[in-house]
């Protein structure tokens, strides 16, 4: 069962009036281990933390197979603007965790058989 980072990138932004635009795009799979449901969220961090505003960029998969025989891989798309970062060098990251609720954690896999992408764009804001 894998948690934390999946991969990284450190991204120069060049003013701290804009905003990063940050998008993957790839296969997600979780499997509950036993008969309860189960959930897993994979989400961005920013030079460690997720973003504040205007909100965490994330996306998740819930689960609840009844007895733990579903291995359903699926496209995920997580997008979303993370504002209120300083110029300079950011640590771009992209993770898994656990959903909120005490929901079980399953077993998860990221990229199987498949290309997986994470764009970064800097964008300017009203």
């Amino acid at each position: 069962m894998s948690l934390g980072p999946i991969q990284s990138c450190t991204f120069n932004k060049m003013l701290s009036s804009t905003a990063l635009k940050v998008e993957w795009h790839g296969s997600t799979r979780i499997k509950c281990l036993d008969q309860n449901p189960c959930c897993n969220r994979w989400y961005f961090t920013f030079d460690g933390s997720e973003c504040r505003d205007p909100q965490p960029i994330e996306g998740l998969v819930y689960v609840d197979d009844g007895n733990a025989t579903l291995n359903i891989h699926r496209h995920m798309s997580v997008v979303g603007l993370c504002t209120g970062l300083n110029q300079g060098l950011v640590d771009v990251g992209f993770a898994i965790g656990n959903c909120d609720g005490g929901y079980v954690r399953g077993y998860t896999r990221t990229g199987w058989n498949s290309a997986s992408r994470i764009i970064i764009q800097e964008i300017p804001v009203n």
